[in-house]
């Protein structure tokens, strides 16, 4: 039971870490391009939501997959296909529980899904703290923002 407590805190702090770093990155490039090319995103901002979410889901990807792989080398799951498939439905809480884990590593599950409430959750803030930005910053029209803005 510590064997497995000990993985998922490790797990957990793998991933926070993950998302701590690629969203403060992304952030970072933002600002540098609202610094450097200030009417990209202002003129752009379906362009620049698209692609932000496509950044997002870039490190969500990798903490799947780094669940994933530890059922694996554990041996929890038979293949790495079964692993991975198990992984993300497991940390979009889903939940399906048409794959299972055996009982010796079971309460890893409940770890990883509460994992992915957190992760998911403090993405969805990133996108609309973003899209505020972009949308509803006082002085700031675009096409996008005009069409948004009538169809209220």
């Amino acid at each position: 039971m510590l064997v497995q407590l000990a993985a998922a805190v490790g797990l957990f702090v793998a991933t926070v870490a993950i998302q701590a770093l690629s969203m403060s990155t992304g952030l970072r490039v933002l600002r540098w391009v609202g610094e450097h090319r200030p009417m990209f995103m202002p003129c752009n901002p379906t362009i620049t939501t698209v692609i932000w979410v496509l950044f997002l889901m870039i490190p969500i990807l990798v903490d799947v997959i780094l669940w994933a792989t530890f059922y694996y080398a554990q041996d929890a799951l038979q293949t790495f296909e079964e692993s991975l498939y198990f992984s993300t439905v497991t940390f979009t809480t889903v939940g399906y529980g048409d794959i299972v884990l055996g009982s010796e590593w079971r309460q890893l599950a409940t770890f990883e899904s509460m994992n992915g409430w957190i992760i998911f959750g403090w993405t969805t803030a990133l996108i609309i703290t973003v899209v505020e930005r972009l949308y509803f910053r006082p002085g700031v029209r675009s096409a996008d923002a005009e069409s948004l803005h009538a169809a209220v």
